[in-house]
């Protein structure tokens, strides 16, 4: 057995909760180099969210160890704390996906390792998953959890616990060193499971009120996650790689109980839904609503992510359902307003599914959060722009008309070429320069990467446009469409 994958094994600290338990050490990077500087493109939505990842992964051993789980958006000084904290660690594991997560992740794990040269890192998350073996070739990292984690981590743990052999168990990659050479080990992928056979996520094991956020609706909401995967297959997406083009979610009657349960227990008036199509099964959501209408809750889901092809066929009946059980805002992810784009993209979407959404949600009174990006490899980025602006004009004039503009909020965002992704391949055909380390992954801003096919003009108009769209900047709606005029169209042709 590879010694490097046994913990050190330290004397229990004296200041644990658990102090008959070994302690699991989880962590959650800075996503973002500076939170004052750059919060989110979208300045409405905060950036401390629930580390659901880890939560997920805690919930398999919580019983037999005593987790830890550290969150550098909201810990402070967390490389210190991570070290004491792993003094008498089995492990210690990072998620990432691929952002500035990675640089933070390495540099916390390069700590640990210099403190603890025998104590097993991990790491999973988007990142890992989709170059797991590039990602185990870094010095300061063991063991690499691929895709959906629960079961893997649960399993890894006992194996970790018991000093026995890593062979076979799938869904990781790790490396034995050799006497001349580090052997990497991929061993095969786990079957995609129902979340409906995991206990509820751990919410005691975190700090709650530090993760209990206003958000437009009420004072005190949370993250939440009813569903995992999406069946979709986006060529700039990693959801693909990491479920698989798979979707499980929970019963309606368990998501209605868990969401109670938060209500009762923690105050929570406000579930900010983090999967990554809520839409799939319309006979779900509607059981799910009416089962929140029922029980007289009276409780907002916000920021609930949904396909436009499949939302522009949703029955009004079923709007008004949604609506009545406390819909208050939907996310979708359009993309773009130029349908070669949309094309290349292989969103499967029209653009003109995008007025579509966009009039039901304001008919609705349920708000609106759209996504975009330009800069798609392969398409004009001029023409690009001035399509997608000129759709978020529209989408801008039906929330003016049909309900409020304060209703509208805009993610506008560059094309990040994600490794692995079908279009990752075609980014490297029109000049990108392929990332070769997860170190250089580590410098990645998943906002505003400015790769080499997009001019700095268009660079530029792009930040602008997004800083000068009323959700971010106040402008009425007069005074943004002399703006649009006047500084956007003549500079678009």
């Amino acid at each position: 057995m590879n010694t490097s994958h046994i913990a050190n094994q330290a004397p229990m600290s004296q200041s644990r909760k658990h102090p008959d338990k070994q302690s699991i050490v989880l962590f959650n990077p800075l996503p973002v180099r500076s939170i004052e500087e750059h919060a989110t493109t979208s300045k409405k939505v905060p950036l401390v969210n629930a580390p659901l990842s880890l939560l997920a992964i805690a919930r398999m051993v919580m019983n037999d160890y005593d987790v830890r789980i550290f969150n550098a958006v909201v810990d402070e000084n967390y490389t210190e704390q991570i070290l004491a904290a792993c003094s008498d660690a089995l492990l210690f594991a990072v998620s990432s996906m691929t952002c500035y997560q990675i640089r933070d992740g390495l540099d916390v794990s390069a700590a640990v390792k210099k403190q603890y040269p025998k104590l097993t890192v991990v790491w999973g998350g988007y990142h890992p998953s989709t170059m797991p073996e590039q990602t185990i070739l870094n010095p300061n990292i063991d063991i690499v959890v691929r895709g959906q984690g629960e079961y893997t981590f649960q399993e890894l743990v006992r194996r970790l616990s018991d000093r026995r052999s890593l062979e076979g168990l799938p869904g990781i990659t790790y490396k034995e060193p050799e006497q001349e050479r580090v052997n990497i080990i991929t061993n095969p992928d786990r079957e995609f499971s129902d979340i409906n056979e995991f206990c509820d996520m751990p919410y005691h094991l975190i700090e709650m009120e530090r993760y209990i956020k206003s958000y437009r609706f009420g004072d005190r909401c949370i993250d939440y996650e009813t569903s995992r995967g999406c069946l979709a297959s986006c060529f700039f997406c990693s959801e693909p790689l990491f479920c698989k083009h798979k979707w499980t979610a929970l019963t309606p009657a368990r998501t209605v109980a868990e969401i109670e349960k938060l209500h009762t227990e923690y105050g929570i008036d406000t579930f900010m839904i983090r999967d990554s199509d809520f839409f799939v099964s319309i006979r779900r959501i509607s059981t799910i609503a009416e089962l929140l209408i029922e029980g007289g809750l009276n409780l907002n889901l916000v920021s609930v992510n949904g396909r436009m092809e499949r939302l522009h066929r949703l029955d009004d009946s079923v709007w008004e359902l949604l609506r009545r059980a406390g819909l208050r805002e939907v996310f979708i992810g359009f993309e773009s307003g130029y349908q070669p784009s949309l094309d290349a993209m292989g969103k499967g979407a029209s653009v003109d599914h995008i007025p579509k959404c966009t009039h039901s949600c304001a008919e609705h009174d349920i708000d609106l959060r759209g996504s975009f990006m330009v800069g798609i490899p392969g398409i004009d980025t001029k023409t690009e722009i001035a399509h997608t602006f000129e759709m978020m004009k529209r989408m801008i004039d039906i929330f003016h008309e049909e309900s409020d503009l304060a209703k509208l909020d805009f993610l506008l965002s560059f094309f990040v070429p994600y490794p692995g992704t079908p279009l990752y391949q075609r980014c490297i055909e029109v000049g990108f320069l392929q990332l070769n380390s997860l170190e250089e992954w580590g410098d990645f801003d998943q906002f505003d990467f400015h790769t080499p096919w997009v001019s700095d003009g268009c660079y530029e108009l792009t930040k602008e446009f997004r800083e000068k769209l009323p959700c971010n900047s106040g402008m009425d709606y007069d005074e943004w469409n002399e703006y649009y005029r006047s500084e956007v169209r003549p500079r678009l042709g």
